[in-house]
């Protein structure tokens, strides 16, 4: 395996781990952070739920990412309109699940190097 493999691997342990610990405690939200960019998108998972800010392309990038991952639905909140470019997606996964998608939506959607560095905040 390469070393970059291995990140992967690390990274969406991590991720899987913070859902894991976040449903577990009922805790506030997990917030992922790609560290190598100067601008780092932000990524939010709250209680199944995948909050995003994406510009039209990377929305574009994010529609084809869902097609790879069919139990991953855009689900825009009910009770208000989601300001321009915030994505709501509904993730009713197992952590794993949702970890490998986190990981690819960096990878894909915002076009991170496979050897991009993660940050996990509470």
């Amino acid at each position: 395996m390469t070393a970059d493999g291995e990140r992967a691997i690390e990274r969406r342990t991590r991720i899987a781990e913070a859902i894991t610990a976040h449903r577990r405690a009922g805790s506030q939200s997990p917030v992922l952070v790609a560290v190598t960019a100067d601008d780092p998108p932000y990524v939010e998972y709250c209680d199944r739920e995948i909050v995003v800010q994406v510009d039209d392309a990377e929305r574009d990038r994010l529609d084809t990412l869902l097609d790879d991952f069919p139990v991953f639905k855009i689900a825009q909140p009910t009770t208000r309109k989601a300001p321009d470019g915030e994505v709501h997606v509904s993730a009713i996964a197992d952590p794993k699940h949702a970890a490998d998608f986190l990981d690819r939506l960096f990878l894909d959607v915002f076009e991170r190097a496979d050897e991009y560095d993660l940050r996990i905040e509470d």
